[in-house]
């Protein structure tokens, strides 16, 4: 199974993607829709950075540590993925129930070391942060535009600087996950595919439930 088409999306697509991500993640400040943005176009900056928190840890047995520390605690995504940003260049893998399909941890350490060949453009980026941004103007009541501007003020937003998730968004979405290439991903794993999650109007068409 393929995805729809690889072309740039439309403006009612990339605002498609931005209300369900606002719909599922209520509980969020701007610095949050802006890192959801930035890993959509660019993926996560350093792909083996994780690889890197200790070296006395293999790699695989980092994930397993990870899932193991979910599933202690039943803290468990529903989901395996889901999308980042307004392009379609990079989907969010939840790791835990990625392992649960029986998906290999290996294939999951190799998408992401090679995910970075697939990273998008500043200017893109910046074009569909203003589409994204007007769009949450109009669906999150506490959110103003002098908030957007004394962000990017505070930020340095021509550099693009990379952020943190606020401590708001790190209490309520906590799953372990990892940034994965859409492409990569659904080419491996094309039964996890579910366009109605990509484009507007779409029927659920993924094979697994």
């Amino acid at each position: 199974m393929k995805l729809e088409r690889d072309s740039i999306l439309s403006k009612q697509e990339k605002v498609f993607l931005t209300a369900n991500f606002l719909d599922r993640h209520p509980e969020i400040e701007i610095q949050d829709l802006y890192k959801w943005l930035y890993y959509g176009e660019f993926g996560y900056e350093e792909q083996n950075t994780f690889l890197k928190a200790s070296k006395k840890i293999p790699p695989l047995q980092f994930l397993l540590d990870q899932i193991e520390d979910e599933r202690a605690f039943g803290n468990i995504s529903e989901i395996v993925w889901e999308p980042m940003g307004t392009s379609h260049k990079f989907v969010s893998v939840f790791v835990t129930q990625y392992f649960l399909k029986e998906c290999p941890l290996v294939r999951l350490i190799n998408l992401m070391e090679r995910s970075s060949a697939f990273r998008g453009s500043r200017m893109q980026f910046k074009l569909d942060w203003t589409i994204v941004k007007e769009y949450a103007l109009g669906m999150m009541p506490n959110w103003t535009k002098d908030d957007f501007y004394q962000f990017e003020d505070r930020i340095g937003f021509h550099q693009l600087p990379i952020l943190d998730y606020s401590e708001r968004y790190l209490q309520n979405y906590f799953h372990k996950h990892r940034i994965i290439s859409q492409k990569l991903f659904f080419e491996y794993f094309p039964e996890f595919l579910d366009e109605s999650i990509l484009y507007p109007g779409k029927k659920s068409s993924s094979i697994i439930g």
